[in-house]
This record gives structure tokens, sequence and C-alpha cells, in this order.
């Protein structure tokens, strides 16, 4: 009985051996990986767009901040009056003319405010509007070169400079988006958030 169940094992043991490379040879094996590697910093440093964008980011924010700093400084000049009319206006007066100031003045804050979060959603907007044609021209790319994956710098520890496409497809991205415009979609306080 016990020769039995040795034999049985082995020949269990024997035939399952057997079945699984048969098995295996069912299923398709992935492909080789031909990797390359992108440095998405450097290419986005270099993109002729990001620096369009920027320029435009620049002249709007200067514009609003010039705007900004006019009103702020009519604000002031405004407080300084009250304040030389002090001696001469009923308290109630002072007080109200006081908190009108202050009502402005939070005002020009908040919109400062709302300006400055509108230029950074508009500069986000952009660079992932400029990131989708990059990555876009980076599978049209590796499709060319005969590569099935494609790497960021950023989570490689070391690679061989060989394995770099950055600079093709920096000069791809440039050729395909050298100029971009900036959309600004600036809240109305009190508006629901896009979605």
């Amino acid at each position: 009985m016990r020769m039995q169940r040795l034999v049985a094992t082995m020949l269990l043991t024997t035939g399952i051996s057997l079945t699984v490379p048969a098995f295996a040879q069912g299923i398709e094996k992935p492909p080789v990986p031909s990797i390359a590697i992108i440095d998405v910093d450097k290419i986005m440093r270099g993109s002729m767009a990001v620096k369009s964008a920027r320029t435009q980011i620049d002249e709007i924010a200067g514009n609003l901040q010039e705007q900004i700093a006019t009103e702020e400084e009519t604000l002031r000049s405004e407080e300084q009056q009250l304040q030389q009319q002090r001696a001469l206006l009923t308290p109630d007066v002072y007080t109200d003319r006081r908190q009108r100031l202050q009502a402005r003045a939070a005002t020009l804050q908040q919109r400062a405010r709302s300006l400055r979060q509108t230029l950074d959603r508009g500069m986000a907007q952009t660079m992932q509007r400029i990131q989708l044609v990059l990555f876009d021209e980076v599978g049209k790319l590796a499709e060319e070169i005969g590569v099935n994956l494609v790497l960021p710098r950023s989570q490689i520890v070391v690679a061989f400079d060989s394995f770099d496409i950055s600079d093709k497809a920096l000069k791809r991205l440039n050729e395909r988006l050298s100029e971009i415009e900036i959309s600004m979609q600036q809240e109305e306080p009190g508006s629901p958030a896009p979605r």
C-alpha cells in the first residue's frame, strides 16, 4: 500500500511537471522591452511654448500688479485724507468712512488673490496642454525608433545616455508647438467651480 502511494505520487509529480511546460507554451510571453528615457523637466525648460507661456504670464502679472498698486495707493491717499479730516468729522461719519475704506481694501485684497489664483490656474492648464502634445510626440517618436517603453528620467537611478531621447522629443515638440496662447478664465466670486 505504501509502495503504491509512492508510485502514484511519483507519477503525479512527473505528470504535473510534464504538463506545466506544455501548458506554459500556450501562454503568450510579453515582448522584450525596448526602453527609452525622457527628461520631462529638461524638455519643459527648453520648450519654446513654455517660454512663450511664461512671457505671457509675466506680462499679465506685471499689468495686474500695476493696477493693484495704483488702487492701493489711491486707498492710502484716501485714508490719509480721512485721518486729516478726523477732527472735523463727527465720530459716526468718521467710523462710517473708515469702514467703507476698510471694505474697499478687503475687496481689493480678495481681487488680487483671485487674480493670482487665475494666473496660477491658467499656467497649470497651459503646462498640461503642452505636456499632452509632448507625450503625443514621444509616442510617435517611440514608435518610429522601435521603442515599446518610455520612462521619465526622474524615476531612473542609473541609465546610459544612449537611452535618452529627450533632445529628439524637445525638437519635435518645438516644431509642433512653438507658441501657445494662455486662456485666462477668472472665476466670479460666489460662482460654482468649473467641472
